[in-house]
């Protein structure tokens, strides 16, 4: 019944959906006529009886049959262990080691869903990776002779462990494909984003940029990479081609669910292992038959995604230790427990050379439950946790860093949390740890399996892992977290007509109070205080201003030298002499206090002479928490290229530091994406919480009236259709229906016609008339400003998935950002169009990828207005490309502007100022502001003040602050991040070129302040 109802919901959401197209593009959209049996060739189902569903197996082999297929996606490759098509080798005379064929033309950006997954149209294989004393030797070695061999490798294999792909051919009559593993659910649609046939521009040569894949760009043979191939960036067109959609069942008992054979994991016998051997490598010769059941229900499948998803630390517990972050110390626990001999003088010696004392424990602490396996408090214990250096007061998890409790909030009668959070998960057998740890410790092999225990914070675990401490045991327990830390919010509200309210933890949304300082906490962790390099162009271009003739007076007699090398600045040996000689010491802490929350940086904290990617490169690239309530249809939405690679790849996302991710086993990555396609089952709920309170927040709420003319409350709102106990259980499998009316079936009808009668013929829109006329009217608007790249019909994620150049150089309409682009950001020299969903949860961490639109509005209500407000891209640019200030909004001056004073932009104090934490216009009371630090005599240290001035596009003004200058950053944009030397005329067309306002679309000059509302209120049912 629930799949059925949850069916109907969706099938009818994508027909509205389709009608959204125009007629031109109607007439191409992929229309399926028949599912048939390959192996028997019986027709499954067929238009001619369309409401009768087909009853699938995953793993079996059907043919889709009918016209405007189209040519197929971009990185298709038959199943087994072939390589997406499109690579090219580059002209440097390397080549793979196994290439990939050549692109093929016109192909697009096709899909086929099953319900909310993908079929897999490239084939994923998993190579161990590996970093160990001899590895780091290796890649340092080829760093001095100009190589670039990280020193994160993954070791060739002929035949690794593969998530074979789904897709066999597609033509545009038919498609030959398997049911993916992941599927549970329909219905069947193929949806098509063709491409404009242009491609983001290589900013260097005006040439398309190819990118390597980022699923193979680690794995050497002998030290050589065995795959170097690269894909061009292609442009997508406005127009999103969504299909009929096909009403199926797909079997969930784990006799039915069918591979082609056990994974190649720890566990798996000589005997299958050796039979899914033969099947990967003579798939190149024929079909690869998923004809062996894998005995693992849907139901298995989604509990062991969940388990990863809530209580898998990703292996960062070990690596943390390692590193020096103390998580006993912040959290308070073991505060009564001596270390071992050998951790003290370890933590002595680290302490010694951060200079920073060891911090002191608390002498009172706090008292926090313990709770049972079912949720229900076991009893209290006292945690007495390390003081804060900066704030002088005991660390507290939730202000601390935005851990949050699994505790009701006050008001709240209880918390709602799934069971996995309370209780200790083992992974073990058939379901072993998801990944092993890369780094490989003399005689301290990575444990197959293990368990993690809970701490009582949201995605907080103590992990199970090998011990290096000697005489300690062979196994310790260290805590790590998971994605629920980051991907998860703790949300409390009405949830009955009456008033009543819980607190319920939400997953999939980000976590706007997450921060980065528990870096910082310990005081001794490897990288927050060292002497460090500055990057090779900020010497060249003398960043900050001194740089060279610092370096220069430390030359000294070869000062001449040093001058000419400015010229050879790339020749190894002066490269490496230069690096040497900038070297200052830094301190992080600072920086790390000061960095948004609910936001990452993948290279700050990593010393800036590490070999491998997240090497800092003083380039300040703050990263909001993305949502994943809805992503993996598109599979791109992690992906460290936005282009190939997402959820499913080898890498979940650039932020695991060195040493602790590796590549997850296919199986654990088939669950973990089943686990991940169900987080959309709370949508409707969060849509209406959000739009409740958005209303409330601009005195909006008399739109809320009932048929009597009342104004309802927080709980009728949220409740009506909903049956109640849906409304106070943790999500579950399979997803639990949404109501058959609510913000969405309204939406879905406002944006497919132009007639407002079907939306407002809807039952809930019949419950708030006022609204739903509302919604309408924003539609029409959302159509007009938005659709252009944020296209419905996209499987649900209002993304056109193009690929937008940074720069005005790479490219026609680019998109710009106001911090620096991230390391992946610059290698695409492009940002991807974002899948909009659940947008009041999302605007709470700061708006764009940066997370730079912030308000003074509570939780950044006011967020999405400023976003799409007119007068934040009023920025006319004089003749020199410049911005004009004097004809500029005052909403831009502020937002893009440096601004002193009590509306003061983004800055940081500098030496012998107070100590300063980053604000949030509006934060929540409780929450760390922009103040100055509790501890009186807390001053910036000269090293602090160092490393914020060491980083780029940072300007120092007469009262002390650092400002953060997004004008000079997009007059200069390619100096530093690309090496164009703004002296050679052949670079200046290719050099800047930021567009006057990131993200540059807006509504019209002379919309009215009732369209803005109307489109954010129309956004906020995304």
């Amino acid at each position: 019944m629930v799949a059925r109802i949850f069916r109907g919901t969706l099938i009818t959401a994508l027909a509205l959906w389709t009608s959204f197209l125009s007629n031109a593009h109607a007439n191409d959209r992929p229309i399926i006529d028949s599912v048939i049996d390959r192996d028997s060739g019986v027709v499954l189902w067929s238009s001619a009886n369309p409401t009768a569903a087909a009853a699938l197996k995953p793993g079996q082999e059907i043919l889709l049959k009918g016209h405007n297929f189209g040519p197929g996606p971009i990185t298709a490759a038959r199943p087994g262990l072939g390589p997406p098509a499109g690579g090219v080798p580059p002209g440097d005379g390397t080549s793979s080691v196994v290439s990939s064929p050549p692109e093929a033309a016109n192909k697009e950006l096709s899909k086929v869903l099953f319900g909310n997954v993908r079929a897999f149209e490239r084939n994923l294989s998993s190579y161990p990776a590996h970093i160990d004393l001899q590895t780091g030797a290796a890649a340092l070695f080829a760093l001095m002779q100009g190589k670039a061999l990280d020193y994160f490798v993954e070791k060739y294999q002929p035949v690794p462990d593969t998530w074979a792909g789904d897709i066999y051919s597609w033509n545009d009559a038919e498609i030959d494909l398997t049911v993916p593993i992941t599927a549970y659910d329909g219905p069947i649609q193929i949806v098509r984003v063709p491409l404009t046939g242009s491609y983001v521009l290589d900013i260097r040569s005006g040439t398309p940029l190819r990118y390597r894949d980022p699923n193979t760009a680690r794995v050497v043979e002998r030290d050589k990479y065995a795959f170097v191939d690269g894909w061009q960036i292609a442009r997508t067109d406005e127009s999103v081609l969504a299909g009929n959609t096909v009403p199926v069942t797909i079997a969930r008992d784990g006799g039915d669910r069918l591979q082609y054979g056990a994974p190649l994991i720890t566990g798996t016998s000589e005997a299958e292992a050796e039979e899914t051997r033969q099947a990967l490598e003579s798939a190149a010769a024929r079909q690869l038959r998923k004809t062996r059941p894998t005995m693992r229900s849907a139901a298995d499948q989604y509990a062991y995604g969940q388990n990863a998803y809530w209580a898998w630390d990703w292996n960062l517990a070990l690596p943390h230790l390692l590193l020096g972050v103390d998580w006993d110390g912040i959290f308070g626990f073991r505060f009564d427990q001596k270390d071992p001999f050998v951790e003290m003088l370890v933590q002595h010696w680290k302490y010694k050379e951060s200079d920073i004392s060891r911090p002191t424990i608390e002498p009172e602490g706090y008292q926090f439950p313990e709770f049972n396996g079912d949720g229900t408090v076991k009893q209290m214990r006292l945690h007495k946790a390390m003081i804060d250096r900066i704030t002088g007061e005991g660390i507290r998890p939730f202000t601390s860093f935005g851990a949050v409790p699994l505790l009701p909030e006050a008001g709240a009668e209880r918390l709602i949390a799934p069971p996995v959070a309370f209780s200790t998960r083992k992974f073990e057998g058939p379901t072993p740890y998801p990944i092993q740890m890369a780094l490989h410790l003399p005689f301290l092999e990575p444990l197959p399996g293990g368990q993690t225990n809970p701490t009582g914070w949201v995605g907080y675990s103590y992990a199970e892992a090998a011990n290096p401490i000697p005489g300690q045991g062979s196994t310790g327990q260290w805590i790590g977290f998971s994605c629920a830390a980051c991907h998860a919010a703790r949300v409390t509200y009405e949830y009955e007509p009456g008033g009543k309210r819980i607190s319920r933890i939400f997953s999939g949304i980000p976590n706007p109070d997450w921060r980065a300082t528990f870096l910082t906490l310990s005081g001794r962790a490897y990288g927050i205080s060292i002497e460090e390099e500055l990057p090779l162009n900020f010497i060249r271009y003398d960043q900050p201003a001194g740089t060279q003739k610092r370096i220069e007076s430390e030359w000294g007699a070869r000062g001449l030298r040093f001058l000419e090398a400015l010229g050879l600045i790339n020749e190894p040996r002066v490269a490496s002499d230069m690096r040497a000689l900038s070297k200052e010491r830094v301190d992080k802490t600072l920086l790390i206090y000061n960095m948004p929350p609910g936001a990452v940086e993948a290279t700050l904290f990593v010393p800036s002479n590490d070999p491998g990617d997240y090497a800092n490169d003083y380039l300040f690239s703050p990263h909001v928490i993305p949502i994943i309530t809805n992503h993996t249809p598109v599979r791109r939405a992690l992906s460290r290229s936005e282009l190939i690679d997402g959820f499913e790849g080898a890498y979940l996302h650039g932020e695991e530091p060195e040493g602790a991710r590796g590549p997850m086993s296919s199986r654990s990555l088939q669950d973990l994406t089943l686990y991940a396609s169900t987080l959309h089952q709370e949508d409707e709920l969060l849509r209406r919480i959000g739009m409740y309170r958005w209303l409330a927040y601009k005195g909006l709420s008399g739109l809320l009236t009932d048929p009597r003319g009342h104004v309802v409350n927080e709980g009728t709102f949220i409740s009506l259709g909903y049956p109640a106990e849906s409304l106070t259980q943790p999500a579950s499998f399979p997803p639990l229906p949404e109501p058959s009316s609510g913000l969405g079936t309204v939406r879905d009808a406002a944006i497919a016609e132009n007639s407002a009668d079907r939306a407002l013929a809807d039952p809930f829109a019949k419950e708030f008339p006022s609204l739903a006329g509302r919604l309408v009217h924003g539609a029409q608007l959302f159509r007009a400003s938005c659709a252009r790249c944020h296209s419905p019909g996209n499987a649900a994620l209002w993304t056109n998935e193009d690929m937008h150049p940074i720069s005005a150089a790479g490219g026609s309409e680019p998109t710009g950002r106001f911090f620096s682009p991230t390391v992946w950001q610059r290698r695409t020299q492009s940002i991807r169009t974002a899948i909009l969903e659940n947008l009041f949860w999302v605007q709470q961490r700061g708006l764009l990828s940066d997370g730079h639109i912030v308000g003074d509005a509570p939780d950044n209500m006011d967020g999405l207005e400023l976003l799409v407000r007119p007068d934040r891209c009023q920025a006319p640019l004089n003749a020199d490309g410049n911005v004009d200030l004097a004809r500029a909004s005052d909403l831009y001056k502020r937002l893009y502007t440096i601004r002193q004073g009590t509306d003061h932009s983004f800055r940081i104090p500098s030496t012998g100022m107070r100590f300063e934490f980053y604000t949030r216009f509006g934060e929540r009371p409780g929450m760390l502001q922009q103040i100055p630090a509790p501890k009186a005599n807390r001053i910036v240290t000269e090293p602090e003040a160092r490393f914020v001035e060491r980083h780029a596009y940072f300007t120092k003004l007469a009262d002390g602050y650092y400002y953060w200058d997004y004008q000079k950053m997009r007059r200069e944009y390619g100096i530093l991040e690309l090496g164009l030397d703004p002296k050679d005329p052949q670079n200046a067309a290719r050099i800047g070129g930021l567009p006057a306002t990131p993200h540059p679309w807006c509504l019209p000059a002379g919309s009215s302040q009732m369209d803005i509302d109307d489109l954010v209120m129309f956004l906020l049912t995304l």
